[in-house]
């Protein structure tokens, strides 16, 4: 029984390794299907990823940027206090504005130096508290920018 076109031994032998060949490629190009998917997940993320990045940097460099004129708000003094209200409203609003996107003041006045969050611009002898000379920003975290000030030492 050697024939191969009734449907024979033979035949099923080759049909039963052609399918063994098919389901191997089967199986190959499902893993590499499977491969690409989490290839793609990948660059999903790492573009997710890059793009906060992007958006984080760009924002922080615009505040940077923004500070000065705020730094504005805090040394003007002026002879009408409607005039002074009305510019300590315009600078809670701008305070408001920069917390709602997670961006705070650091609170340095009268705290220990930190050199994490503070900028060292004198010394003098007195007390034993920090003096604040320019409002220093953090955005979450990272220190945006630090606060300048002037430590106090105490006497001897």
């Amino acid at each position: 029984m050697s024939t191969t076109t009734n449907g024979g031994p033979e035949d099923l032998g080759a049909l039963h390794a052609r399918l063994n060949d098919q389901a191997a490629k089967a199986e190959e190009y499902l893993d590499l299907a499977r491969r690409a998917k989490a290839d793609f997940l990948n660059y999903q993320d790492r573009v997710r990823r890059d793009k906060a990045e992007w958006t984080r940097s760009s924002l922080e460099g615009f505040i940077r940027e923004l500070l000065p004129a705020l730094d504005g708000f805090a040394m003007a003094k002026f002879d009408d206090p409607k005039l002074l209200d009305a510019l300590r409203v315009i600078e809670k609003e701008f305070t408001r504005i920069l917390a709602k996107h997670g961006i705070t003041a650091i609170d340095a006045a009268g705290k220990a130096f930190d050199p994490n969050f503070h900028e060292a611009v004198g010394v003098e002898e007195g007390g034993t508290a920090l003096e604040e000379i320019r409002r220093g920003w953090m955005i979450g975290d990272r220190v945006l920018r630090p606060s300048a000030v002037r430590i106090v030492k105490p006497k001897d």
